[in-house]
């Protein structure tokens, strides 16, 4: 089975369309992980009552990619074949990127498949230039960016083999470049599988301070994840600035404990 975990956070205007989008595709099963809502996204996704779909509620918000890191270990504690992943706000048309997804881990045997989100280098603000760049230089550094360009596990729908579910630690997927490395690393077939340019995913826009720490934060998994690959100590920090943005907010440790309960 294909499982498609969903992390939603006050996405109540969103995520009915989401979830109407991805239950008319190939996934076998949903697995809508509600990060510390405080709105009625809960209540949306209730009203579904779809068989396939299972609703996952933590009243503390997990931060920025760990609620992914959830899904991917119910997923493996139940088998699935492979995982995909979609965030609750990105609403646009794209089942049939989704079931290319889908088609990729389970006929293709792709360990990795990615969605370009960039096909051509269309970023027009300085911070998302620089995000770019670092995203770049990654793809670079693991020689895979003739192969994928611009694709990235932090951006846009993925999916991720059985082989690989079991072979990374599920900490890791809280950091999702990472998650990138180890698949160079262990020699796990990666693609681009998908082609989606950024503003047809309509996921949802905030302000400025929250574009520019979602930026912040990538950048700096991008940075460990170079430090990883080359076997150094894993760090955020290039050219004397360290990189954050919300990776001070991930709960490793919230994580942590639901595994240990959900074992």
């Amino acid at each position: 089975m294909i499982y498609t975990v969903v992390p939603v956070k006050n996405e109540e205007n969103k995520i009915g369309q989401t979830l109407e989008m991805l239950l008319s595709t190939k996934s076998d099963k949903i697995i809508v992980i509600l990060n510390g809502c405080e709105d009625n996204s809960l209540e949306v996704v209730k009203n579904f009552n779809a068989p396939s779909m299972e609703a996952v509620y933590f009243n503390k918000p997990l931060g920025m990619d760990v609620p992914r890191a959830a899904g991917a270990w119910i997923a493996r504690k139940e088998d699935a074949e492979g995982v995909v992943f979609v965030d609750g706000d990105m609403n646009g048309d794209i089942a049939g990127h989704i079931n290319a997804l889908i088609k990729g881990l389970r006929e293709e045997k792709i360990d990795m498949a990615l969605t370009n989100c960039y096909p051509e280098e269309t970023a027009k603000s300085s911070m998302a230039k620089m995000l770019l760049s670092f995203r770049k230089q990654l793809n670079l550094e693991l020689g895979i960016y003739d192969k994928i360009g611009y694709a990235n596990p932090s951006h846009g729908p993925h999916g991720v083999s059985r082989r690989l579910l079991e072979k990374v630690p599920i900490v890791e997927f809280a950091i999702p470049p990472v998650v990138l490395a180890m698949a160079v690393k262990n020699n796990f077939n990666i693609s681009a599988s998908a082609a989606i340019p950024a503003a047809l995913l309509q996921s949802t826009t905030r302000d400025e301070f929250h574009a520019h720490q979602i930026a912040k934060t990538i950048i700096g998994d991008c940075i460990e994840a170079v430090q990883f690959y080359k076997g150094k100590e894993r760090t955020r920090g290039y050219d004397g600035i360290i990189f954050t943005g919300y990776h001070k907010n991930r709960r490793f440790d919230l994580l942590d404990a639901f595994m240990a309960v959900s074992g």
